[in-house]
């Protein structure tokens, strides 16, 4: 090897280091997101997946069904994800305008709740007094009752009831659910500081306004951290598990409101399991083999 290659070899892996550890130095502090080695883009970039248009003449078979996803169940552990639980999620944006808290599961646009009306549902009110500005005097101070809204803790919220749309489509020939909405589901607070005694659901959250932000919202995933998931999979996806407690009936009432399961819980939790297995003898019998 001639002088001449030997001096372009050097000049060369000179460039070249020096370009690596440019790229180190200059780049990584930038570069790098908080405690990853790489800058996560996958999550912050979806897009919410449309479902199939569906005609009425082609629905030959419909059944809405309410369910319970409750976060203490091993499956709906990853709700409560610490990094990015989903009752923060939903509460977050319910504060601050990006969500309409429906009074009803009819989603009527003249029936919602104030972001301050629903806080004061789910975390009640601390009733205190302070000093009244306008009628105290430096002699005579005057006190008047207020009340503030307690401090929201998310680990309140372990349960959420879903309102969805199970839909035979003649056309596609599928058989499949439409999550139509979304409510927390416990025992509200009420006046004076007191709590409902029975559970239901404080108020409902449309699923076609909170997808576009459950779609960027990232999930836990068990198997692999480099393929994260997010909410709008989770619950599209149905990784969820879930008891019925409610399907369309003339009393629109829940399953443990009829008179012969009222007392009875055991017998109510096997008209659960009858709701999901006829879903599922319905499906099945649509196919031949």
């Amino acid at each position: 090897m001639n002088m001449r290659k030997l001096i372009s070899l050097v000049v060369v892996g000179l460039v070249v280091s020096i370009g690596v550890n440019a790229q180190y130095e200059t780049g990584s502090a930038t570069y790098y997101e908080e405690d990853f080695k790489y800058n996560k883009e996958a999550v912050k970039q979806r897009e919410v997946v449309k479902p199939c248009y569906v005609r009425e003449a082609d629905v030959k078979y419909l059944r809405r069904v309410h369910r319970v996803i409750d976060v203490r169940q091993k499956l709906n552990h990853c709700l409560t994800w610490k990094r990015n639980p989903f009752a923060v999620v939903l509460w977050d944006n319910v504060m601050n305008g990006n969500l309409r808290p429906y009074k009803s599961d009819r989603l009527s646009d003249t029936a919602w709740f104030t972001a301050e009306e629903a806080q004061k549902l789910v975390t009640g009110v601390e009733i205190i007094e302070v000093l009244d500005d306008s009628l105290s005097t430096a002699e005579e101070p005057v006190f008047k009752v207020t009340e503030i809204p307690r401090e929201f803790y998310p680990d309140e919220l372990i349960k959420f009831r879903i309102m969805e749309d199970w839909i035979f489509d003649y056309q596609r020939s599928v058989f499949e659910p439409r999550i139509i909405a979304i409510a927390p589901y416990f025992k509200a607070w009420l006046a004076g500081g007191a709590r409902d005694e029975n559970e239901y659901p404080v108020f409902w959250l449309s699923m076609d306004q909170f997808r576009p932000i459950l779609v960027n919202s990232e999930l836990f995933n068990r198997t692999n951290d480099a393929a994260r998931l997010t909410y709008d999979d989770f619950f599209q996806l149905r990784m969820f598990d879930s008891y019925v407690i409610k399907e369309s009936n003339e009393w629109d009432v829940d399953i443990n409101q009829f008179p012969e399961f009222r007392d009875n819980g055991v017998d109510a939790l096997l008209e659960s399991e009858r709701v999901k297995n006829d879903l599922f003898i319905f499906e099945h019998d649509l196919w031949e083999y």
